[in-house]
């Protein structure tokens, strides 16, 4: 009988769950808190009559699905999941001085004070995980798989 066991799970891949997981509670505790954010991030200058409005929620739950779907791919290695989340992560060094200039007042900020620290915050975080990943690929592949064999030329 040949039993399989599941391979441990890597320091990088048991971060990004958690942080997935981090910004999956924080998304919520910002819903309850101020949903104005996501209508004004979603419909500029829409205001809406009730306080969650559903398209918001419709939108919330869709961000939910593919942030668990995102966590469900990096739990399973999927190697196509590294790239996106390596070039997603790395577009955040521009969200990095946006959000600076946005609180210096070079830029209009249509957010509270708070939530343009908390994305700069997340930018610093997800520009940290793309240097650990490249690092990561660099010496030991894919989500620290090991490299693919090379086909042998004869």
């Amino acid at each position: 009988m040949n039993i399989t066991h599941p391979a441990p799970i890597k320091p990088l891949e048991k971060a990004l769950i958690m942080y997935v997981g981090l910004l999956l509670v924080s998304l919520l505790i910002i819903f309850a808190i101020e949903p104005s954010i996501y209508t004004t991030t979603l419909w500029p200058g829409w205001v809406p009559t009730e306080r969650y409005p559903w398209p918001v929620l419709l939108f919330l739950g869709a961000l939910i699905a593919f942030l668990g779907m995102l966590m469900y791919g990096v739990l399973h290695r999927w190697r196509w999941l590294f790239w996106p989340i390596l070039i997603a992560f790395t577009g955040s060094v521009i969200q990095i001085p946006v959000e600076g200039l946005q609180l210096l007042g070079v830029f209009p900020n249509p957010y509270p004070v708070w939530y343009s620290l908390f994305r700069g915050g997340v930018g610093f975080i997800e520009l940290g995980f793309a240097f650990w990943m490249v690092q990561t690929y660099r010496h030991q592949g894919v989500w620290a798989m090991g490299r693919k064999p090379s086909p042998m030329h004869w």
